[in-house]
């Protein structure tokens, strides 16, 4: 009999099928077929779409296809008394239509969001802080209060809301696979300032926690706490 075998980590790859193939010997051969094989690449079998991280902007995925557990393990469900499986989050997909428009184009449509880089921003030292156009989460909520927003989810859940990401440089070979890592959320069009320019209203700065600082912008605070390692050189000692 002529056996043929494909299993390479199965079980470490929810995107496949795994089912038995005899070629009429009366075998036992397991085929390890990617499950867009079997579904014409967009059935009920084929893994979601990579969902943008707003946390980190990278893609990631969840989900996947099913399992034959003739040919190995299966991942636990609450079927198999593996308990719940995490839910799938509600962000938006990556390579949306949001992602090819500029920040004019971008600010003005309902579901999309501006991400802009945050260094760039409070340094004021690069051509343009527009660091991105990406789909907001599809659980909207418009009572987002922008500027006391401390996590990158909940700042994507509003188009008014601009969220601030750290850009450093990256090896890996796809933005998507880069981690830029959330900084702040500010209403669109606001700006969190810097954090060495003097205040010169009476109004008070926000609460800011240790290793942030109060946002300065056209002499009074902002109203965002700046993390201190994105902060603009401090003046210089005469």
């Amino acid at each position: 009999m002529r056996r043929l075998l494909l299993i390479v980590l199965a079980a470490s790859l929810p995107g496949c099928l795994l089912y038995f193939n005899d070629h009429g010997s009366g075998g036992d051969d397991c085929l390890l077929l990617d499950d867009t094989t079997t579904t014409g690449g967009g059935g009920a079998g084929a893994e979601p779409a990579p969902l943008r991280n707003p946390q980190g902007l990278t893609c990631d995925s969840f989900g996947g296809g099913p399992c034959d557990p003739a040919c190995g393990p299966c991942p636990a469900t609450p079927e198999t008394g593996g308990g719940a499986l995490a839910p799938i989050p509600s962000w938006g997909s990556c390579g949306s239509s949001c992602e090819a428009l500029d920040e004019t184009s971008c600010a003005k449509r309902d579901d999309c969001r501006v991400v802009k880089d945050a260094r760039c921003a409070i340094g004021g030292n690069c051509l343009t802080d527009f660091m991105g156009c990406f789909p907001t989460d599809n659980f909207v909520d418009p009572s987002v209060d922008c500027s006391r927003t401390t996590d990158g989810e909940t700042c994507s859940r509003s188009n008014l809301c601009t969220a601030f990401h750290s850009n450093e440089p990256c090896p890996l070979a796809t933005d998507a696979a880069c981690p830029r890592p959330f900084a702040l959320c500010m209403p669109e069009g606001a700006t969190p300032g810097r954090c060495h320019d003097p205040a010169l209203c009476d109004a008070l700065p926000p609460p800011c926690p240790t290793g942030t600082v109060a946002g300065v912008a056209n002499g009074c605070y902002s109203g965002v706490c700046i993390p201190l390692d994105l902060c603009e050189p401090g003046p210089q000692p005469q």
